[in-house]
């Protein structure tokens, strides 16, 4: 049985016992082929024992060890080998069931250090590498037994073990700074080892990624240098380093330190890194969605660039204008550099900024930096009765009797202060006709939903469509606190401002105090039994106003307990029919003709007179005709002047043309034809046709 080296004993036991245990960060609990990559350690074994270097005349074992993922032996793989001083016995070697592949290096004729690789290649995780430095000495050579000991000469040629010489004399280097580090390879008599060996250097703060230092460094004629640089260790407040570099030796390894204090690093900046969220509701405004604070991020960097720990921050407003409040006022970054604060909403609408201030005492000088955040907006969330609108960009389609026709029904909401209500605002529609959508919601203080001519379809054409959101009833302040209190009056009663097809005029005082929603079907500004309403108090009946102001923000004796109200804006929408009625007059009540053939028809004109007429049409409701209707009047006889053509625009009102019809004096006796005609978008015709003498 072959000897193994403590070493590679040692290697292989730490890699087995990560069978027993478990991670976190690779946690598989099912089952299949692992595809992580295997590892692949080698060494030299010389009687057993490892070394790194032989003579000429001697024949080692380079031995490898292969292990899958699971820390598990990889049984019959085949391991390439080279060496670049010294023969192989075989280029490859078979793993036996322990993983462990084993061929032989000769000593020859050539001395020198060299590399030696071991490569294990798979196709489903590519190759493995493992490569050691080694040397071939003379047969003749004398190995001391005694293993290289690492330290450094100092200035009276003293050999000093187990300590790095550095650079600098007091062992600190500034936040940032850099630093020489040298040791030297004796043996037991403090003779340079002349050998080339590897050292390896390390710390702390390198381990941790906050520092560098070269990794390895082979050592010429006994000696190694290697330059430490900190990166982020330092911190605020600075931070003391143990420096290390370590040899292995025939098996032994050895080291030698060095304390180091790394200096804190100084403030540079501070920068405003986020507003969550970016606009807050105002204070007794919020709600479901609706924030009342918003939180403010700054970080604090070094002068350096890295983010500064347990740096002090003090905060402060550009203004608290309504009472808006911080807290708090001062505090302390953490391990990322950052610190937070949180703005309260006051009871005025505003735009704030935060200013983020930190000092550093430097050589006995206070060096301050600041920094303000982006605006962040204050706003009423809650939209008010007096700032809410309602149009159709369609207010008389031909929809009658022509289903499918579309009006664009849009509402605008607004604050007290008349700035647009927040993004997402809910806006609710019923109809008393036709199909409509049951909500929208804004963006920049407005949205709208597409009405479509269906059924059903009310007999005078004239449908209600209601829109509704939750607000605040209106008030008249008058004292500039953005709340209602005893100072700013009572309540008012408009049934206008209640229907929704109303609105109030400004008051020096008071609140427009308003009944539930309801949608006045029959336009009579009061609400009928049968007509749709929003029973918000649950109390199975309409309710009136309450005398009480219904708003988020409120003092004194006339507050409701309900700090919100349903808002409503109404409007009329006519389906026009595409039939035309109409009644031809002289405009002062003498009718000539209609629809049905009443009148006495055209009169005679007599020669160097004229005649006027007024050509009054709707559709069979009385409505007004679908817009972008024409009219045409035309004679055939005589001239004609005043308004002879017409097209319908956007109302719900009826139109009526006026003209005359002029007989010239000394003119010959004659018969004319007067025609209008009435087309719909729809090209439905409704003509009038009739003759007249002009004597």
């Amino acid at each position: 049985m072959k000897k193994i080296s403590l070493a590679l004993m040692l290697s292989w036991l730490v890699l087995l016992t990560g069978c027993n245990g478990s991670s976190g960060d690779n946690d598989d609990s099912g089952s299949g082929t692992s595809t992580s990559a295997p590892s692949l350690s080698s060494e030299l074994l010389l009687n057993g024992i490892a070394v790194s270097q032989f003579k000429a005349d001697e024949i080692v074992q380079v031995t490898s060890v292969l292990l899958d993922s699971d820390n598990q032996p990889l049984v019959r793989k085949i391991i390439n080998y080279s060496a670049e001083v010294g023969t192989l016995a075989a280029a490859s070697a078979l793993t036996d069931d322990n993983g462990i592949a084993t061929v032989s290096l000769t000593g020859n004729a050539v001395l020198g250090a060299g590399v030696l690789t071991a490569t294990y290649t798979d196709t489903s995780t590519g190759s493995q590498n493992n490569s050691l430095n080694y040397e071939i000495i003379a047969a003749d050579s004398v190995i001391s037994d005694g293993a290289v000991r690492i330290g450094y000469f100092d200035d009276s040629n003293t050999f000093i073990e187990g300590e790095i010489k550095l650079t600098l004399t007091d062992n600190t280097v500034s936040a940032g700074g850099t630093l020489g580090l040298t040791v030297d390879l004796v043996d037991e008599n403090d003779a340079l080892i002349a050998e080339p060996t590897p050292v390896l250097f390390t710390s702390s703060c390198v381990e941790n990624a906050k520092a560098t230092i070269e990794s390895q460094v082979v050592s010429s004629n006994g000696r190694a240098n290697a330059t430490f640089e900190d990166v982020s260790c330092a911190g605020l407040t600075g931070t003391d380093d143990l420096l290390i570099a370590s040899i292995t030796s025939n098996g032994t390894t050895n080291t030698a330190s060095q304390s180091i204090h790394i200096s804190g690093e100084q403030l540079g900046s501070i920068a405003f890194i986020s507003a969550e969220p970016g606009s807050i509701a105002l204070k007794g405004s919020g709600g479901v969605d609706k924030q009342e604070f918003s939180t403010l991020t700054f970080r604090v960097n070094s002068d350096l660039g890295n983010p500064l720990a347990q740096q002090e921050v003090n905060f402060s407003l550009n203004t608290d204008v309504g009472d808006i409040s911080l807290t708090p006022t001062s505090g302390f970054t953490n391990s990322q550099g950052e610190i937070s604060t949180q703005v309260n909403a006051g009871t005025v609408p505003t735009s704030v900024r935060v200013t983020a201030k930190a000092t550093m005492d430097f050589e006995g000088q206070a060096t301050p930096v600041q920094t303000q955040s982006d605006l962040l907006s204050i706003v009423s969330d809650l939209p008010e009765q007096s700032s809410f609108t309602i149009a159709a960009s369609v207010l008389n389609p031909e929809a009658d009797t022509t289903n499918g026709v579309t009006s664009n029904i849009s509402v605008w909401l607004a604050d007290n202060f008349n700035n647009p209500v927040p993004d997402g605002t809910t806006v609710t529609f019923t109809a008393e006709g036709g199909h409509i959508p049951g909500s929208c919601n804004t963006s920049n203080g407005s949205c709208f939903v597409t009405w479509v001519s269906a059924n059903d379809r009310v007999d005078d054409h004239r449908v209600t469509i209601l829109a509704t959101a939750l607000g605040h009833e209106t008030f008249y302040e008058t004292n500039g606190n953005n709340t209602f209190d005893d100072n700013d009056g009572s309540a008012i009663i408009d049934t206008g401002v209640d229907s929704g097809f109303g609105s109030h005029g400004s008051e020096a005082l008071g609140f427009i105090d308003m009944s539930e929603a309801w949608r006045d079907d029959n336009e009579d500004g009061e609400y009928n039994d049968g007509e749709i309403y929003y029973d918000d108090d649950n109390s199975d009946a309409f309710s009136d106003a309450d005398s009480l102001y219904n708003g988020p923000r409120c003092e004194g004796s006339s507050c409701s307990e309900q700090r919100s109200i349903r808002l409503r804006k109404a409007m009329i929408l006519i389906m026009s029919g595409s039939d035309a009625d109409y009644e031809l007059t002289d405009g002062a009540g003498t009718l000539f003709a209609d629809q049905s053939g009443n009148g006495n028809g055209l009169p005679d004109i007599n020669d160097g007179s004229s005649q006027s007429f007024r050509f009054s049409f709707t559709d069979s409701a009385g409505q007004a005709m679908p817009m972008n209707t024409s009219v045409s009047v035309s004679s055939s006889a005589g001239e004609i002047e005043g308004t002879t053509s017409l097209t319908m625009p956007n109302t719900t009102l009826p139109r009526s043309l006026d003209f005359v019809i002029v007989n010239a004096a000394g003119g010959n006796a004659e018969t004319g034809v007067l025609t209008i005609t009435v087309t719909t978008p729809n090209n439905q015709v409704t003509s009038f046709v009739q003759s007249f003498n002009l004597l």
